[in-house]
């Protein structure tokens, strides 16, 4: 089990410009820990799958000593348009960093009719640490992204 942070956004920043598209990987990357990659046998750009009683998530690895045992780490509002195969819990293409939270209003938004106490959908600050979740994170064998031939790690 991990922890799904998400942080501030590139959104489509990659795909602005060639300089910014060498970095890419063509799809949706996870950070992982180098420690918490280990255990699970996970080597950098492996596929991860990301999931939780509310979704699911598909992306590659980016095994990294920047980040932390215990925590996985998704740029959110990545742009989904390629490279999104199937989740096998889910059986839909991989979510996105918001497909494993959950939307929670706080009980102190609906009081007072005050400003600093008004409603406010999942969000209270200006800190992201309400996407944090907890989710399983497990390496995919077998790569399917819904066509007739499943990639499999020999086949890459």
């Amino acid at each position: 089990m991990s922890r799904l942070t998400g942080s501030r956004g590139i959104h489509s920043t990659y795909s602005d410009n060639l300089l910014m598209l060498t970095l890419n990987r063509g799809g949706p990357v996870v950070w992982i820990s180098e420690k918490d990659a280990r255990k699970i046998e996970v080597k950098d750009n492996d596929w991860l799958e990301l999931y939780n009683a509310n979704g699911a998530i598909v992306a590659r690895a980016v095994v990294s000593q920047r980040v932390p045992e215990g925590m996985t780490m998704m740029y959110h509002a990545q742009e989904k348009t390629i490279n999104t195969p199937k989740s096998p819990t889910t059986g839909a293409r991989g979510g996105i960093h918001n497909s494993v939270t959950r939307a929670v209003v706080k009980p102190t938004h609906m009081i007072g009719g005050y400003a600093q106490l008004s409603y406010g959908f999942n969000y209270y600050g200006t800190v992201g640490s309400n996407r944090d979740e907890f989710v399983m994170v497990r390496k995919i064998e077998n790569v399917d992204f819904g066509d007739e031939n499943p990639v499999t790690e020999a086949a890459e």
